[in-house]
């Protein structure tokens, strides 16, 4: 009979509650388990353990860290706190998947990613939209709209009431110092950077509303080089607005469209493709041609750590990409907030 590889056995560093979705995930994986669960709150972490099936607990961060019986760690702690435990892992030999946004900045996120690639160990960030199949179609069909796409619009955004003003972590700037930027802007600017294919080359950014340091409504520019000039993605998120988690995606000979990109469907994902649209008659009638494509039955979660799962058991082999893009977020990121305090300069991006 042919020998069953053993699981990815996963150790988790905090009960956050976005930690319940990959938990979850990492139990409908076929090549993952959930072993253990630290938090500095012993009562807080038997109660996570008990809830969604976890083998154990560990008092302390430090302890699942030296556990042998863990392969890889997920870390969704403050974001503050990430590079100190990524770090950590690393040098205990476990693989990383840590919590968008990755770091408090771009130094940061680079001295994570150099501690995984020094230790061998495979650094990701937790991008779930990413791992959906309905990529893989958005990539095989952006040749439909034309040479290359030049223009992005997105947004995400999900109104904040006075109690996730005061008492979630999000409104803490020593815990989450880049507000909507890092929390909802960063899946725009993946979203932006994967399209284009690689850095912008500058930025413009506005905070239009701040919570004390804390920007909880921003838009921005993102410039990339492109053959025929420059090519352009405008992002928006937001605290403010209702939930919204929208992309659209042009080129010279076409568009497409997701409405859920973020989150998407893990029964029916939706991706709208346009070509032909053209305006006829004296300008009266709009001539469009439209295809609907559907993702059936993929859980973009699940798919993320079934992949992690794999890197880990070294079924695949390290996978350095994720890293890459991931720094680039960051450093989109850092160029966006230091625009945004100048009152909306150009900030240039090296390449």
């Amino acid at each position: 009979m042919k020998e069953v590889a053993s699981p990815c056995r996963w150790g988790i560093l905090g009960a956050a509650s976005i930690a319940r979705k990959n938990v979850r995930a990492m139990h409908l994986a076929d090549n993952a388990r959930p072993v253990a669960i630290a938090s500095r709150n012993p009562v807080k972490a038997a109660a996570f353990a008990e809830e969604h099936g976890v083998d154990r607990t560990h008092r302390d961060y430090e302890s699942l860290l030296r556990d042998p019986d863990v392969d890889a760690v997920y870390i969704p702690l403050p974001t503050t706190l990430h590079r100190e435990w990524t770090v950590r892992a690393a040098e205990a030999g476990k693989h990383v998947l840590c919590e968008k946004p990755v770091a408090a900045n771009a130094t940061d996120a680079e001295a994570m990613i150099e501690a995984c690639r020094d230790a061998g160990v495979q650094f990701m960030d937790g991008l779930m939209f990413m791992h959906h199949e309905r990529m893989r179609r958005v990539e095989s069909m952006l040749p439909r709209l034309g040479a290359e796409p030049n223009l992005l619009t997105s947004g995400f955004s999900f109104r904040g009431d006075a109690d996730f003003f005061e008492n979630n972590i999000r409104g803490d700037v020593e815990a989450e110092p880049l507000g909507c930027v890092g929390d909802l802007g960063w899946y725009c600017i993946r979203m932006a950077i994967e399209v284009m294919g690689g850095i912008p080359e500058a930025v413009r950014a506005r905070h239009h509303r701040m919570h004390g340091a804390i920007p909880i409504h921003t838009t921005a520019e993102l410039d990339f080089p492109g053959p025929d000039g420059v090519r352009h993605a405008m992002i928006q998120c937001s605290f403010l607005h209702p939930l919204r988690q929208w992309v659209e995606i042009c080129g010279p000979d076409g568009a497409m469209w997701m409405e859920d990109f973020v989150i998407g469907s893990p029964t029916e994902a939706v991706l709208r493709l346009e070509t032909e649209s053209n305006l006829t008659d004296r300008d009266l009638v709009h001539e469009r041609r439209i295809e609907r494509i559907v993702v059936e039955d993929c859980v973009q979660e699940v798919e993320m750590i079934r992949r992690f799962s794999d890197i880990a058991r070294n079924d695949r082999p390290l996978e350095p990409r994720w890293a890459t893009r991931s720094h680039e977020t960051q450093r989109v990121v850092d160029a966006i907030m230091a625009s945004a305090s100048v009152g909306g300069a150009r900030i240039p991006i090296d390449p």
